[in-house]
Order: C-alpha cells, then structure tokens, then sequence
C-alpha cells in the first residue's frame, strides 16, 4: 500500500510539471565561432574578415543557405563570428552546384574589388599569425512567453 501511494504521488507531481512551457527554442541555429585575436591585432584581423569573410557570408546569404551573419568583438581580443541558419538542413554538404555557384560569385567579388585568389589566399594564410579559433558551437535562442 506504500508503494502505491508512493507511486501515485510521484506521478501527480509529474504530470503537476509537465503544464504548459514558459519557454521554446526558436526554429534555425546560430553556428557561433569564437577566436582569440592576439593582442594589438583586432583591426588587422576585421580587415581581412572584411575582405574574406564577410563576402563568403553575404554570397551565402544571396543564395539562401544563411539568413543572417554578425561579427563581434570584446574588449578582451575575443572576435565571434555568427552564421544563422534558418535550419539544420542547411548546413547539409553543399551540392555540387551550389558549390559552383558559390565559387562563381566569389570569382566575381574577387574581381569587382580588384585582387586574384592570390592575393585572397595570402589574406586568409595570416590568419594562422593573427588568431586561435577557440570554439565553433551551435547555439539555440530560447524564447520566454
């Protein structure tokens, strides 16, 4: 008999917890970077992401794998670099079209700003001089109703 009541009382206070929930996680997900810029180099840094990263994010964007993107930084030589995915789906492997779509756009930036893969290439090899990247997490907004 002690053991029901035990048990009956457990399950009550279960379903009592189970109401309706205060929060839900909003649909997509934030691919968060974070890096370590060595001291005294931040500006040098967001130059190149400038020039790099910031086109990649923006032709991801034009063709609907992202919907968003953010760059920040902390008075600490910490940068975060955030991609927002509307969903899990889309940070599957790229197809092979896309993949040439992307390289197509890029060739076009390359050119418009007036510098080779080359010179695109020697941007992103200081980035091994410049920074640590710390952590690559996916991160989820909780909204609180």
């Amino acid at each position: 008999m002690k053991y029901l009541l035990l048990t009956l009382l457990t399950f009550s206070f279960m379903s009592f917890s189970q109401e309706e929930a205060s929060r839900e996680v909003t649909p997509g997900v934030w691919e968060l970077t974070t890096v370590d810029v060595d001291w005294g180099y931040m500006n040098d840094y967001m130059d190149g992401l400038e020039q790099t990263w910031v086109p990649a994010a923006e032709i991801q964007k034009e063709m609907g794998i992202i919907s968003d993107y953010a760059v920040w930084t902390s008075n600490n030589s910490v940068a975060y670099l955030a991609l927002y995915y509307p969903s899990h789906a889309n940070m599957e492997p790229w197809t092979e079209d896309q993949q040439a779509e992307f390289a197509e756009k890029l060739e076009v930036y390359r050119e418009k700003k007036g510098f080779n893969a080359e010179d695109y290439e020697k941007i992103v090899s200081t980035y091994k001089d410049l920074r640590d990247i710390r952590s690559v997490e996916l991160t989820y907004q909780v909204m609180f109703k």
